[in-house]
């Protein structure tokens, strides 16, 4: 297979900490599940940790990414459903209230990380399966408010004291 320059190479890391109720120590176990879906049968190391191996899965990622106008839509990773995409529902108590860091590389022709990097995290709302797919949905760890924030630092002169709900009012 022959590339030309005008490919579009772009690998995704998944870093996926999932957590589920121990009833027996009354507290939450952690699990972290490490996925990248270009290197196909290769453990890859993270960019910023070449110590860290990120294991060939293949998942999609839909939904929009990085937003700035502050819907906060859905972010869904789609696995097959074979053994180990059953194993993250097992662990992760249905991808409820996992976390996911999501990294998005740009690769040149030759496979090697660019500079254009971009990480992402969200908070596990769900999941669903079916014959064939595994899907987990997220939602963003923070939005935006408007289409300029954050900004500006975020501090009591600005924004008062902080609600107990979503609503805040930037001064």
């Amino acid at each position: 297979m022959t590339f030309s320059a005008l490919d579009i190479r772009i690998a995704q890391f998944v870093h996926l900490q999932t957590r589920k109720y121990n009833t027996t120590t009354k507290k939450y176990d952690y699990t972290s599940h490490r996925y990248q879906n270009y290197f196909v049968n290769l453990d890859k190391p993270y960019p910023a940790a070449s110590d860290v191996l990120f294991a060939y899965a293949p998942f999609r990622v839909e939904g929009s990414t990085i937003n700035l106008t502050g819907d906060n839509p859905v972010l869904q990773i789609l696995f097959p459903n074979v053994d180990f995409s059953i194993q993250l529902l097992h662990n992760g108590d249905g991808n409820r209230l996992s976390q996911l860091e999501l990294t998005t590389i740009w690769l040149d022709s030759n496979n090697n990380y660019s500079s254009t990097i971009t990480t992402e995290y969200y908070i596990g709302l769900g999941s669903s399966i079916n014959e064939t797919t595994l899907e987990l949905r997220f939602r963003s760890a923070i939005d935006s408010t408007s289409n300029n924030f954050p900004a500006r630092t975020l501090t009591l002169e600005n924004s008062g004291p902080l609600p107990l709900d979503s609503q805040l009012v930037l001064q």
